[in-house]
């Protein structure tokens, strides 16, 4: 079975294939100072790799979407002890 998630915007359903964690930096040269003193923006991205109904393979904010059914049982089944 397969774990289906929902886009919580457009409510699109997709089958969930991965995880994944990006991170980026990036380096700007500084207003005043030039690249002697660089501005530098870094963050991270949670994000999961999920599949489209036709077989495309996109890559979503981890935020953006909610688990559906995870082995066609919902998750208040899977996590009920």
């Amino acid at each position: 079975m397969a774990t289906i998630v929902e886009h919580k915007e457009t409510q699109m359903r997709f089958v969930l294939l991965g995880t994944g964690f990006g991170m980026y930096r990036a380096k700007a040269p500084n207003m005043f100072f030039g690249n002697l003193l660089p501005e530098t923006e870094k963050g991270f991205e949670q994000v999961i790799c999920a599949c489209k109904p036709n077989g495309e393979i996109l890559w979503l904010r981890a935020k953006d979407v909610k688990v559906i059914s995870i082995d066609g049982k919902s998750p208040d089944q899977v996590f009920h002890f």
